[in-house]
């Protein structure tokens, strides 16, 4: 039969939470006369210290500020290696994956992949609005395509579309709900969409 295991640890581990939970639950009164109490038992033991005990307790909390100490710099020095991990791959041209490994002090949104501008570039022929860096020709091949002018709609439809009556604002809120329906073409499994109820197509 295997000899049970001693529990002490256990014993111990239970005394330290109750110890906790009873200075969580202290009041600000208690505390101070806690404390003081403390300050007072530290003062008289270190009163009644001989000097190697003085000189050990002083090592000791010399070992002990040190060690802290050695730990702070490894812990910077981990961040600051996983700092400039990011950044690095952030040069890259891929950006797989990179969500996980967030670092909140790193700008990401002032990278020059991110960062495209608004669109305030005019096309010279269209006067489409486009983005700084974006391919000359995509909105009307250079002035090679010419569409001509959409006719105003017929009413009832050109009132519903100015957004100026309750109908018209109703009709605005239900035609963006539905322009999501021909999703359900394309044939995935579940659409969820979320406005003021949640819908659920299964097909």
């Amino acid at each position: 039969m295997p000899p049970k295991k001693s529990n002490l640890n256990n014993a111990s581990s239970k005394g330290s939470r109750r110890k906790r939970v009873e200075r969580a639950q202290q009041l600000p009164e208690q505390i101070e006369t806690t404390n003081a109490a403390q300050r007072i038992r530290t003062a008289e033991s270190r009163a009644q210290e001989s000097q190697e005990q003085r000189d050990e307790r002083l090592q000791q909390n010399i070992t002990r500020t040190r060690a802290a100490r050695e730990r702070n710099i490894a812990t910077v020095r981990v961040l600051d290696r996983q700092r400039q991990r990011i950044s690095r791959s952030l040069t890259r041209a891929s950006f797989v994956r990179l969500a996980f490994e967030y670092a909140p002090d790193i700008n990401y949104s002032a990278h020059s992949k991110i960062a495209i501008g608004g669109m305030d570039k005019v096309c010279q022929y269209c006067q489409a609005l486009k983005f700084r860096n974006e391919a000359a020709g995509m909105c009307c091949a250079s002035g090679k395509v010419v569409l001509s002018p959409l006719p105003a709609p017929p009413e009832p439809l050109l009132s519903l579309l100015t957004g100026n009556s309750d109908d018209s604002k109703l009709f605005l809120r239900k035609a963006e709900h539905n322009l999501k329906l021909p999703l359900m073409s394309k044939k995935h499994g579940t659409y969820y969409i979320q406005k003021k109820l949640k819908h659920k197509w299964t097909i």
